[in-house]
């Protein structure tokens, strides 16, 4: 025990050890970012930022999402009497068929109007919807149900492969289009191959933390997965955990900090593609038919850019779309788009641009572009 008089005289040591400490603590929790017009405070900022909220289709046949089986490509009897295609191959870009049987599985994919009750903003939002699912499995075993966006504009992805572009200069090499608006490409110049790979997926904005799901299950003995994909190819396989519950509930995964997602380039963030999700069954999984939703695909995420004097400057008007390609993620996927900043407008690039006034304030087209 420190006496008063004590305290008195060892005072001027106590206060000069406790400002050390302050001193420290606040070296330790600032972390400056050091840029040529000073620092700035913080170089994090972490926002909930929902990715998808299946509100919208963008398919055009109303289930948003495609659902795949592990016992898709199983031939009914009725399939394997009817005569082959010309040439014997089956069509490349047949139509996805969202009601679909064969003798092993057969499932189901459709937007809904609901949302979990636990949301409030979204009660109240009118057109809110979920993603319902229905499938059943005619044995046990390993079986496997897939969860993935559709191969449409909103969903597509252009990620560059330079290491590989000595294969673009391949004189049969054919530049690959992603999207069906080409407009929408940004390795569409004809005088240098880029050699560029298409992703349907949806680009994750910042560098990631953590990724969640809204479920509402039935009790049903399924795992459930998500699949994301770096920007060096790599996929990574995320845990969400059993669906074997009843009501809605969500589900939370950590980014494991060994997944790469910046550089030390301007800008600096290399963006995450979530690619699908999984749910998987053990030989041991009753064969009951499964009634399973999704609802409010989020990230926490830090979206903090670095602010230096000339950032807004763009060289060409893809310069600036890239720039923007953040805040029109956010938008795009967002229920309330006006709680958001908005895009600035690229139609004057070069210079620096001004914020964008058109009646589409923010919004864009396909996916973003790495």
């Amino acid at each position: 025990m420190i006496s008063k008089e004590n305290l008195k005289k060892n005072w001027p040591i106590v206060a000069g050890a406790c400002a050390a400490l302050v001193a420290i603590l606040g070296s330790i929790s600032a972390q400056a970012v050091e840029t040529a017009i000073g620092s700035d405070v913080s170089r994090s900022e972490l926002r909930a930022i929902t990715i998808e909220s299946w509100d919208n289709d963008y398919t055009g046949g109303g289930y948003g999402w495609e659902a795949v089986t592990s016992a898709d490509k199983v031939q009914t009897a009725n399939q394997a009497q009817q005569p082959a295609p010309a040439g014997g191959a089956a069509p490349q870009n047949a139509p996805y068929e969202k009601a679909f049987a064969n003798v092993m599985v057969e499932r189901e994919v459709k937007l809904i109007p609901g949302t979990p009750g636990d949301i409030r903003d979204n009660v109240s939002y009118a057109a809110a919807k979920v993603y319902a699912v229905k499938f059943a499995f005619t044995f046990p075993g390993y079986n496997v149900v897939t969860l993935r966006p559709p191969r449409v504009d909103h969903y597509m992805i252009e990620r560059p492969r330079p290491f590989l572009n000595e294969i673009a200069l391949a004189s049969d090499y054919k530049q690959p289009n992603c999207f069906k608006d080409t407009a929408l490409s940004q390795y569409n110049n004809p005088n240098r191959p880029v050699m560029v790979d298409c992703l349907n997926g949806i680009d994750i904005p910042g560098v990631a933390k953590k990724v969640s799901v809204w479920v509402m299950g039935r009790g049903n003995e399924y795992e459930l997965e998500g699949w994301i994909e770096d920007w060096r190819g790599n996929t990574h396989i995320l845990k969400f955990g059993s669906v074997d519950f009843i009501g809605w509930r969500p589900l939370l995964v950590d980014i494991p900090n060994n997944v790469p997602q910046d550089v030390d380039s301007y800008q600096a963030t290399k963006t995450l593609v979530f690619r699908q999700f999984k749910l998987r069954a053990k030989p041991t999984t009753s064969l009951e038919t499964v009634y399973i939703f999704f609802d409010e695909l989020r990230v926490l995420s830090d979206i903090f850019e670095v602010h230096f004097d000339g950032a807004a400057l763009d060289f060409d008007r893809p310069d600036c779309e890239r720039k923007n390609r953040l805040v029109t993620l956010i938008r795009q996927n967002a229920r309330y788009p006006d709680h958001w900043p908005q895009a600035v407008d690229c139609s004057k690039a070069p210079g620096p641009a001004a914020p964008f006034q058109g009646p589409n304030q923010g919004g864009g087209g396909g996916g973003g572009t790495q």
